[in-house]
């Protein structure tokens, strides 16, 4: 019994030890970017989720941009997105059918 409870004091420092150390992410490489998502929400609209601003714009209404009529828009309207951004230092870190999600540096 003795040997039994020994054993487990042991594995209970060990292990309140071990979750000392460990964490989900380092603080130091958390500060490094700040992050942006993109989202296409219709023909010509575009949702702008920035860290320091949120925007709504319809692409061929403001800015003389023409979707060519072969095109998907979604995915047009997603590309033009992702060439402006990057044009501001942004790079694509992960997307799927409707959202990018950008980063960079700070």
């Amino acid at each position: 019994m003795k040997k039994l409870l020994f054993i487990s004091a042991i594995l209970v420092v060990a292990l309140l030890s071990n979750l000392r150390l460990v964490t989900a992410q380092d603080k130091k490489e958390a500060s490094k970017y700040e992050y942006a998502i993109v989202k296409w929400d219709g023909p010509d609209r575009l949702y702008y989720n920035l860290p320091d601003k949120f925007e709504m714009v319809h692409i061929t209404k403001g800015g003389g941009v023409r979707i060519p009529n072969e095109a998907q828009e979604e995915e047009w309207c997603l590309a033009y997105a992702a060439n402006k951004m990057a044009a501001d230092g942004w790079e694509p870190v992960n997307l799927d059918s409707r959202r990018l999600v950008f980063r960079r540096a700070k």
